[in-house]
């Protein structure tokens, strides 16, 4: 199986993303030596990470949270022809056509939202939430599977949601 990991977030200045990813790729890298993997990554660790034969990195220096996002990601996924593909995040290309699965954290922004949770304008954060749960749920009821760090994430995501239960898997980080 040819799997394509988004790790744009790979590196610890994105905080627990960043670890996630890290950890991701360290660990099948590690205990994965039979499917084949391609590895979207920034310019900063492109040259620096080291992988088994299996791993293929490609250069996917495209800005999170953007229309370059959205678009050329898409394009850049397609020609890589992966089987599946992981979003580590909610933050998928939401003209993605392909089989993925998405690992989502948290629902934070979900409980958290208003004028209060933010320094921007009315009218900026409204556009932006409403483009969150855009994509958010996109990627929620598009995907194969969804992978969340514990049980609580698990039951917010069903009780928002109400998809199949079986579609949320705990793997804890």
């Amino acid at each position: 199986m040819r799997i394509l990991i988004d790790a744009r977030l790979y590196g610890l200045e994105n905080a627990g993303l960043g670890r996630y990813t890290m950890n991701l790729v360290e660990e099948l890298s590690k205990i994965d030596p039979k499917n084949e993997y391609v590895l979207l990554l920034r310019r900063k660790y492109f040259d620096s990470l080291t992988l088994p034969a299996n791993w293929k990195k490609v250069l996917a220096d495209i800005k999170h949270y953007s229309l370059a996002e959205q678009f050329k990601l898409s394009t850049l996924i397609k020609k890589e022809n992966p089987d599946l593909t992981h979003f580590v995040h909610f933050n998928m290309p939401v003209i993605f056509k392909g089989k993925f699965i998405v690992t989502i954290h948290d629902m934070l922004m979900h409980k958290f939202a208003g004028l209060s949770a933010t320094t921007l304008p009315a009218p900026l954060y409204f556009f932006k939430q409403l483009i969150y749960r855009f994509v958010f749920r996109k990627a929620i009821l598009d995907s194969q599977k969804i992978i969340v760090p514990s049980d609580a994430v698990k039951k917010e995501i069903l009780d928002y949601y109400k998809i199949r239960t079986e579609k949320v898997e705990v793997i804890y980080e």
